[in-house]
């Protein structure tokens, strides 16, 4: 994706080897990303990096030499392995110096708890010489930041209660000052469902090579979401930017584009048709297994589309006396599911998804086989057949992503 230009530009460099490990999740740099949009900065790179000065040190150098503005996080605590202090100072060219009101706040906070502060503490009252400090109003160890003339690196407990503190007190409002409190950053996001992310770039290749507004794509199992960013001086004007080129882009692949909801599924949006509609879906499933239902009735709070669900386990019984082969279907076989739901009620949407197992079932990412669907709106049947079947985790995605895209666009026509 092309980054907006214009600003300030930022990074993030977190510290700690547990996030190296994988043993803690990186959620600071996250928020942090999102506070930053909100004060017209942009963020270009997030860098993790383990408990070592050097390399600490040395990401912070990088950092100096492309960014404006490098936000250090964690490694400000008492203990050995706490060296951000150190690499910032080194990164800076300076040497840490004892900061005496910050030391005496240590003392009297330790006294105040009825606490020994042992000697290890006294360097968290160590900062660059030359820095700012940043007070601490929430925990012992305080942040700081140093402006060498060509950049500043502001620094952060790890702690994320502490880390926002600091961010929300001093931080954004330093920030949204140097910017003159007018950049504003908006994103939207566009989601598609069956149209593959390189059908997606050949449609709109060139609106991506924008610098500002950018438009980026973010695939997913069965679908790819659209990402648009601007860069602008208001809030009204970003919005304005981001309308002209939602509408460009509508215009070009508006029929795959489901939501501009960044969190909505597909099985959502189906959902809120029904009920808008005051439709129902009866439907029979064999080599997906009830999930595609599933995921409808478990997409709204408080609403279920699903009118009755019955799933082909190869085993006739009172309820589903129909199987079909695990090993060859065609058109006929979805047709006869959908007359055996057709008679069986009148609910407005029929709908029959009849695959075989595949070569491969089980096997993660194997798609062979076949499935068909077929379903019935308001008295007209339609088939559709997908070079693909088996059950494995992978498959079910893809083939209930299309299926509920055939079923949304099915909606949307009025059938």
């Amino acid at each position: 994706m092309t980054e907006t230009t214009g600003g300030l530009s930022a990074e993030i460099v977190t510290t700690g080897t547990e996030i190296l490990l994988g043993e803690i999740v990186d959620t600071n740099s996250a928020w942090m990303a999102r506070e930053l949009t909100g004060v017209g900065v942009n963020l270009f790179y997030v860098v993790s990096v383990g408990d070592n000065q050097l390399r600490i040190q040395q990401a912070i150098e990088d950092g100096l030499k492309r960014s404006d503005v490098v936000l250090v996080t964690g490694g400000l605590g008492p203990t050995v392995d706490d060296v951000t202090r150190q690499a910032v100072a080194a990164a800076t060219g300076r040497k840490l110096i004892l900061h005496d009101a910050s030391l005496a706040k240590l003392r009297e906070r330790f006294s105040r708890w009825g606490k020994e502060m042992t000697a290890n503490n006294e360097q968290q009252a160590l900062i660059p010489e030359g820095a700012d400090l940043i007070e601490n109003p929430v925990g012992t160890a305080p942040g700081f930041l140093v402006d060498t003339g060509d950049g500043i690196v502001m620094t952060l407990p790890g702690v994320p209660r502490e880390m926002k503190c600091l961010m929300t007190e001093f931080v954004l409002p330093y920030l949204r000052e140097r910017t003159g409190g007018q950049g504003v950053i908006q994103r939207r996001v566009l989601r598609t469902v069956g149209l593959g992310e390189s059908n997606i770039d050949s449609q709109i290749a060139d609106l991506m090579e924008n610098a500002n507004p950018s438009v980026g794509l973010a695939a997913h199992t069965g679908q790819t979401d659209v990402r648009l960013t601007v860069r602008a001086s208001s809030l009204s004007e970003a919005t304005e930017i981001l309308n002209r080129l939602e509408t460009e882009i509508r215009g070009r692949i508006g029929d795959f584009i489901y939501s501009d909801v960044p969190e909505e599924t597909v099985e959502s949006a189906v959902a809120k048709l029904c009920r808008q509609l005051e439709c129902r879906i009866r439907i029979l499933e064999t080599n997906s297994r009830g999930k595609i239902a599933a995921r409808l009735q478990d997409a709204l709070a408080g609403f279920d589309p699903i009118g009755t669900s019955f799933v082909d386990t190869g085993t006739p019984t009172p309820e589903m006396p129909l199987t079909f082969s695990r090993t060859s279907v065609t058109a006929s076989d979805a047709l006869s599911a959908l007359q055996f739901l057709g008679t069986s009620s009148g609910e407005e949407l029929l709908v029959a998804v009849i695959g075989t197992q595949g070569s491969d079932e089980g096997v993660y990412g194997k798609r062979s086989g076949q499935t068909w669907l077929a379903f019935k709106a308001q008295g007209i049947e339609s088939t559709f057949e997908f070079p693909y079947g088996g059950a494995d985790e992978l498959t079910l995605v893809w083939l209930g992503n299309r299926v509920l895209d055939l079923l949304r666009r099915s909606l949307l026509s009025g059938g």
